[in-house]
């Protein structure tokens, strides 16, 4: 058959092989399924129809070599994966690895509709050798039962609350156990107690296997949403870009869940190249193409929006974050933290029309673990409805607490 219809749509098919042939056998030499052809009889000048599956309906017989018809090409489900009730763990092997050597694995739960979930847990950062010779102060060194959302159904991960934007929806969970926040891609030796120490900063590896279990097994999702937590927040930023780059055409949604990026200029000159994660910056994206050394979080939140112009992108912080504020300490800042918090945020509002935020009173660190996804509401606006209408396209703009130190939530 030649011009064989694409799928959903209609052409001239014209079959080149033996009068009579079936109309059966002829459309099956289509590459694409075909689910209907109409012809025209030049002798009674009727039209004659066929139908996929259904021969009590179909009045075409034959087809002789050279004869056209009008065929319609099948519509294609889009493809995703097959998976058992509630949540799976998925043991990648190959070149994942968590930061002291143990195996690393992510979990990935069902969905009724095509649409994706991708959440990056977090849990600290290290990146000399006070800080990674002390994981329960500063990092997660490993994957255990302790990251399975199972034992966790709180906030974005309770699927059973009909509030909950994303409950329908396909998930995917990556764990962290590298300290780099989930950009690493190096392998750097501390020193510490008389002995040398090596740290897989391999964060980015474990990722790249879980954008490869995605693009097995969905062909194209209708939407997708990338979040993350803390050291998940910045998983999400850099994790949208490639995930993203999967699926060019689908609409994305960001959401950074308190990681604004305050960080000090001593940790960028002396800890972020431990976690080698220059070499993993998005640089297709042309404003990032630049030295590593130039790279700030509004920078990379501004380059994203404007290259993924019709994609909305997003951060929750609260006004007085401890855990945010506890590692910029660590790093050597003394500057208010929630001034600069404010002023990035503030930047990247500036210079883009696709991101807004939500800044809520008090020191809780993040929402979307948490139940007070639910039920946190600032200057009248709850976040969960602030989110879902993110991710429905509907109007969304900042909110800012006006009262930022007194917290409802921590009564």
């Amino acid at each position: 058959m030649h011009n064989c219809p694409d799928p959903g749509a209609w052409s001239i098919a014209v079959w080149e092989g033996d009068d009579g042939a079936s109309p059966d056998e002829a459309l099956a030499t289509c590459a694409d399924d075909v689910a209907a052809a109409y012809a025209l009889d030049s002798d009674t000048a009727e039209w004659g129809r066929w139908f996929a599956d259904e021969p009590d309906l179909s009045t075409l017989s034959t087809l002789d070599d050279m004869g056209g018809v009008l065929a319609l090409g099948a519509g294609t489900t889009p493809q995703t994966p097959t998976l058992p009730a509630g949540w799976t763990k998925i043991e990648p092997g190959g070149e994942t690895i968590c930061s002291t050597g143990t195996p690393y694995a992510f979990y990935v739960h069902p969905g009724t509709v095509n649409r994706l979930v991708v959440y990056f847990e977090g849990g600290g950062a290290c990146w000399d050798a006070n800080t990674c010779s002390n994981p329960d102060v500063y990092y997660d060194s490993t994957v255990d039962e302790t990251d399975n959302p199972a034992n966790h159904s709180e906030g974005l991960a309770d699927l059973d609350n009909a509030e909950n934007p994303f409950k329908d929806w396909f998930q995917v969970f990556v764990p962290y156990c590298t300290g780099d926040i989930h950009w690493g891609d190096k392998t750097s030796t501390y020193h510490w107690a008389g002995t040398d120490h090596v740290i897989n900063h391999k964060g980015f590896a474990n990722v790249s296997a879980v954008l490869d279990w995605i693009q097995d097994g969905f062909s194209e999702p209708e939407k997708i949403f990338v979040g993350g937590c803390s050291a998940g927040a910045y998983g999400s930023v850099m994790g949208a870009a490639y995930v993203h780059n999967l699926y060019p055409d689908v609409p994305l949604y960001q959401l950074g869940d308190s990681g604004a990026g305050v960080i000090t200029d001593t940790f960028f000159q002396g800890g972020f190249p431990n976690w080698g994660a220059e070499a993993t910056i998005p640089d297709w994206i042309p404003a990032l193409d630049i030295d590593w050394t130039e790279l700030t979080m509004p920078k990379l939140y501004t380059a994203l929006a404007d290259y993924y112009s019709s994609d909305r992108f997003s951060q929750y912080n609260t006004a007085h974050d401890e855990d945010q504020t506890f590692f910029y300490s660590a790093m050597g800042g003394a500057g208010d933290w929630g001034q600069l918090m404010m002023a990035s945020i503030d930047e990247i509002q500036d210079a883009t029309t696709n991101f807004e935020a939500y800044t809520a009173p008090g020191e809780i660190h993040c929402i979307t673990p948490l139940d007070i996804f639910y039920t946190r509401e600032v200057n009248g606006v709850k976040f969960v409805d602030w989110l879902d209408a993110m991710v429905n396209e509907e109007p969304w703009d900042s909110v800012t607490c006006t009262d930022c130190e007194t917290d409802p939530e921590a009564q």
